[in-house]
């Protein structure tokens, strides 16, 4: 995972818990929280300081997690605010994850090891993406969309089914916009 993710986690902990919040995550992950941004670690680094967070804030992890993607939106907005500026709203942003988005981060991190999304369907209203990653971090995919959707003031119904969790391939995420 590379380092600029951990500094995003580092501000939002720091936004809701403070510096003190922060230290605390720290230290019960037994981390020095030096990262660099184009550097890349170890996955098992980060879930470790969301492991912290979650016995330090009492909040369950899949709760952080999606947290932790609603926050990142807004970071992502503040360093790369075209990719947002130059959709028409969430499903159009949605579908240009893998074809914009994902170019250009590739461009700044050319080994960063992304998720990929293939789409299914697809209207102005609703559409299907299906989310792979070793990762299996589809909690914090939903919180993109759910930080996305705020970005774009618009509402919407999920349903993720199937889940990789479960053993499925990869997670469907099925999008639909309230109108």
């Amino acid at each position: 995972m590379k380092g600029v993710v951990f500094d995003i986690l580092r501000d939002m902990v720091e936004e809701q818990f403070g510096l003190a919040g922060w230290n605390a995550v720290l230290e019960q992950a037994g981390s020095e929280g030096l990262y660099l941004s184009t550097q890349t670690y170890p996955d098992a680094e980060l879930l470790g300081l969301v492991a912290a967070a979650s016995e330090v804030t009492g909040k369950p992890v899949d709760e952080l997690v999606f947290a932790f993607g609603e926050f990142m939106v807004k970071e992502f907005y503040a360093r790369f605010p075209d990719f947002f500026d130059n959709a028409s709203g969430l499903i159009n942003f949605l579908v240009s994850i893998d074809r914009i988005v994902h170019v250009e981060v590739r461009k700044l991190y050319p080994d960063a090891a992304l998720p990929s999304f293939t789409y299914q369907g697809g209207s102005i209203d609703e559409i299907t993406m299906n989310y792979r990653s070793p990762r299996k971090l589809c909690r914090l995919a939903e919180g993109l969309i759910a930080g996305s959707a705020r970005h774009f003031g618009e509402r919407y119904q999920l349903q993720h089914d199937p889940c990789m969790h479960q053993g499925a391939d990869c997670c469907s995420l099925h999008i639909k916009l309230e109108r």
